[in-house]
């Protein structure tokens, strides 16, 4: 299935959820969760379109803008207030599993598909990892000399 699809799957999702059967702190994550997968959803499309067209500068833009979005929501949910979404029986808390699941596939997918292309970005290597205090996906890439 296309990835950007996956997004519009938990946007739909998210819409669907009855705002009067949760809490104060679950509505909030998920407007939350809904505004900025949309915007991670239309990153995604604009480096997939960068990728198939071969322009690599905008390729790498958009892939730095998804991964800066997604440690936006790590920051936001791994928050004391929010945590607790994650642990208990929350209503939100599939939600929130399936998103972080999702954009673990969205950025390693992403960085396979740079990986053939790298010569002509003009990068030597591209690395990811995922510290877990504070919770945080940090991209590294070195880039050729001329």
């Amino acid at each position: 299935m296309e990835k950007a699809l996956l997004f519009d799957n938990l946007i739909k999702k998210l819409d669907e959820l009855s705002s009067t059967s949760l809490s104060f702190n679950e509505n909030e994550v998920v407007k939350f969760l809904k505004t900025e997968t949309k915007k991670q959803r239309d990153l995604l499309k604009q480096f997939e379109d960068s990728i198939s067209a071969q322009k690599w500068d905008e390729a790498l833009a958009s892939f730095i803008l998804l991964t800066q979005r997604v440690n936006i929501i790590f920051i936001y949910i791994f928050q004391p207030a929010n945590i607790s979404l994650l642990t208990s029986d929350s209503k939100v808390s599939p939600y929130i599993e399936e998103y972080l699941s999702l954009a673990s596939l969205v950025i390693s997918s992403s960085i396979l598909e740079l990986r053939p292309n790298l010569k002509k970005i003009g990068v030597e290597s591209i690395n990811a990892s995922i510290s877990a205090n504070p919770p945080s996906l940090s991209v590294s890439m070195v880039v050729k000399s001329e």
